[in-house]
């Protein structure tokens, strides 16, 4: 198991980078943070960020796989070039997230491998089976899930330059959740009454798999069914089947 240390090229590397979030980094001027309210809570707070710099991390390797299956299954063009602009969106949160770790005193040792962290999918299935189980996995189900959670933070941070990150972060993640639903209606015509009912299983799973998280959480109930199952259920695929989506 290594360790979470993203590094930074620099140079071409950058100019080529900031072609996706140009002028957003500018804008955000962690320096400030060093005389804020919020300096004595700087090592719960760079654990915090930390943590968000490697679940953004890992959003990026989930998407970079939704992208090879639709190029596998010959997905639209654009469906697969959103894909690929997500993974340079997950990337721009990364580096926010370490700036903001590294303002309140630097990240903090996490272990990272990378293929423990790639999403779980049935290679023995079809390209477009493939790319059906990844899309209602990573989006319909984890990026709709975390879309709101992070709004809530965003309205709760105290700070402007915390408020400013998060809200940056935060507006992605609608068309995050929303390229899921968008795989599905392209593979509409594919989806008989089993591969709904696997799909349904899949939803379910990605649930049950954030359990912990959710249970913590107020309003994880009315959330699951208005942003994941109600816009599945529009769909023909019956999710909710698990004890844990109506607790």
């Amino acid at each position: 198991m290594t360790a979470f240390a993203p590094t930074w090229m620099g140079g071409q590397a950058e100019q080529l980078f900031r072609r996706h979030g140009e002028a957003v980094v500018e804008d955000v001027d962690v320096a400030t943070l060093v005389a804020s309210t919020w300096w004595p809570q700087r090592e719960q707070r760079r654990h915090a960020w930390t943590i968000g710099a490697l679940q953004e991390w890992c959003a990026a390797v989930a998407f970079v796989e939704l992208q090879q299956a639709l190029l596998a299954a010959r997905a639209p063009v654009d469906l697969i070039g959103a894909t690929g602009r997500f993974v340079a969106d997950e990337m721009l949160h990364v580096e926010l997230a370490c700036q903001m770790a590294m303002a309140f005193g630097g990240g903090v040792p996490m272990p990272l491998e990378v293929d423990e962290v790639r999403p779980r999918v049935d290679r023995s299935l079809a390209p477009w089976q493939q790319a059906a189980e990844l899309a209602v996995r990573i989006s319909c189900v984890g990026e709709r899930v975390s879309a709101p959670w992070l709004s809530a933070d965003y309205a709760a941070a105290a700070d402007p330059v915390s408020r400013k990150v998060l809200a940056r972060i935060a507006a992605d993640e609608a068309p995050h959740g929303a390229i899921g639903f968008l795989v599905l209606d392209w593979l509409e015509d594919r989806l008989d009454a089993d591969e709904r009912q696997r799909l349904g299983e899949v939803a379910d799973d990605a649930l049950a798999a954030l359990g912990e998280v959710l249970a913590t959480r107020d309003d994880a109930d009315a959330l699951v069914r208005r942003g994941v199952l109600a816009p599945l259920r529009r769909r023909n695929i019956p999710a909710g089947g698990s004890e844990f989506v109506v607790r």
